[in-house]
């Protein structure tokens, strides 16, 4: 327990430390967000998160992640994949960078973690040349950071968002369901998350902005193909579920729509849900008690025949009701 236990705690301290840092050294208009008709907040809310957070998660995947099985080659990738898109992230928070630009920085850095995970890292080598399964776990990096990025829209989404089922996978290490070094990757950026609560909680004064949400979705991403690689491929789908399933669904309804996808919106359902007068507190909730439900399925996904099956509509079924209940607006 102490394996997992002691490195989020140290994690989680260090964030918080470097967070109450940034907001009393750098100045009160450096990265400030004023309210907009688009915004979910009520205050406004400086977007300062990454700039503490991912350097604090890059050294405890140092410092702890090599210890825990995490090889050389990956740590190296996956810290300057995350360093790129640290760096891009923060120019664009500062000067908003064309999309041109964001997008090569994000298939860079996609590419350079991809590779870090090696020539042996497979999902579906029975169904797919090396090539194209590489092609595609570049693609669905890409798409997972964007995710993030449309995700951090209101206080804590990201925290119960992705940081419940990074603790939790974390805790699976602990059972031999993952390796220790997967737990550990997953326990760094929920450790930086659990740091970001006590900044980002209703309501928030600092959000992720870019420099944090483009490089906590690459490693976010990358954990999730590990899982998939080492429990099954749909554990490694059903964990973030919620945030695949929100963002997916809103950009399909915008495409029917019509809209110009590219252009800023508020359509995800918990940014309707928050506008139809649920609280922040009980949308988060809501999140966090479906993330342990999917993360119940995504352990009964490593189980033959009918209950794989069983887990997998559960997953689906839960996460259909709550987005629906969302959309609907009634609490």
């Amino acid at each position: 327990m102490t394996i997992i236990i002691i490195p989020f705690l140290s994690v989680a301290i260090a964030s918080a430390i470097l967070l109450w840092a940034a907001m009393r050294m750098l100045p009160s208009n450096f990265l400030g967000a004023t309210i907009t008709d688009r915004s979910n907040h009520t205050q406004p809310a400086r977007q300062l998160g990454g700039l503490a957070l991912v350097p604090g998660i890059l050294v405890s995947l140092w410092v702890f992640g090599a210890e825990a099985g995490l090889q050389l080659h990956f740590l190296i990738s996956a810290s300057l994949g995350a360093t790129v898109l640290w760096i891009v992230g923060f120019l664009d928070d500062r000067h908003h960078l064309p999309e041109s630009i964001r997008l090569a920085a994000q298939l860079i850095a996609s590419v350079i973690a991809v590779y870090g995970l090696g020539d042996n890292f497979r999902l579906l080598p029975d169904l797919l040349p090396f090539l194209v399964e590489r092609a595609l776990l570049v693609a669905a990096l890409v798409y997972f950071i964007n995710i993030t990025n449309f995700m951090d829209g209101i206080d804590l989404m990201v925290v119960a968002g992705l940081g419940v089922p990074l603790a939790l996978i974390a805790g699976f290490s602990l059972f031999g369901l993952v390796n220790f070094g997967t737990g550990s990757l997953a326990m760094s950026i929920a450790g930086g998350l659990a740091g970001f609560f006590f900044f980002n909680r209703p309501k928030a004064t600092i959000f992720l902005g870019d420099s944090g949400s483009l490089p906590i979705g690459l490693l976010s991403g990358i954990t999730f193909f590990m899982v998939a690689r080492e429990m099954t491929i749909w554990a490694g789908l059903i964990l973030p579920l919620f945030f695949i399933a929100d963002a997916t669904s809103t950009l399909f309804m915008r495409l029917a729509a019509g809209e110009n996808i590219l252009n800023a919106h508020s359509k995800h359902a918990y940014q309707i849900a928050k506008r139809s007068g649920w609280s922040v507190w009980l949308i988060i909730l809501s999140v966090v008690a479906l993330n342990f439900i999917l993360a119940a399925c995504a352990l009964f996904t490593t189980q033959s025949g009918w209950r794989q099956v069983l887990a997998i509509i559960i997953a689906l079924a839960a996460v259909t009701l709550l987005l629906r209940r969302l959309r609907s607006g009634k609490p």
